[in-house]
């Protein structure tokens, strides 16, 4: 394996399971740190995940474990439940500054990686 990209992506791995070492982020397990990652990139392309929603991520874990996983998250300080525009009905969850902070780390470690 002597591929430029690689290796950059195999150093990028390493840093990303530091970064996951550190409070809060080291008492997640790899399905709260995948249902982070989905929440985000909901947040990211302006489509904002409904709970409900979440709970249908079978490919994550089941409805009750997908339940626990977000008040882990929700507890860590790491998502947050929102209404929109008023609508009292449906629950969106949304990363918290904390969480974005943490992903904007891992793409400044891209970018110092590309360059």
């Amino acid at each position: 394996m002597s591929s430029h990209a690689a290796l950059a992506y195999l150093r990028l791995v390493k840093i990303v399971l530091s970064l996951e070492n550190q409070a809060p982020f080291q008492d997640l397990d790899q399905e709260c740190i995948k249902l982070l990652e989905v929440i985000a990139l909901g947040e990211l392309e302006g489509t904002p995940l409904q709970v409900t929603k979440a709970m249908e991520l079978k490919h994550i874990a089941s409805p009750a474990s997908i339940h626990r996983k977000l008040e882990a998250l929700r507890n860590q300080g790491l998502i947050e439940h929102v209404f929109v525009e008023g609508n009292r009905r449906t629950k969106y969850l949304k990363p918290t500054e904390l969480t974005l902070a943490h992903y904007e780390r891992i793409s400044q470690e891209m970018k110092l990686l590309a360059g």
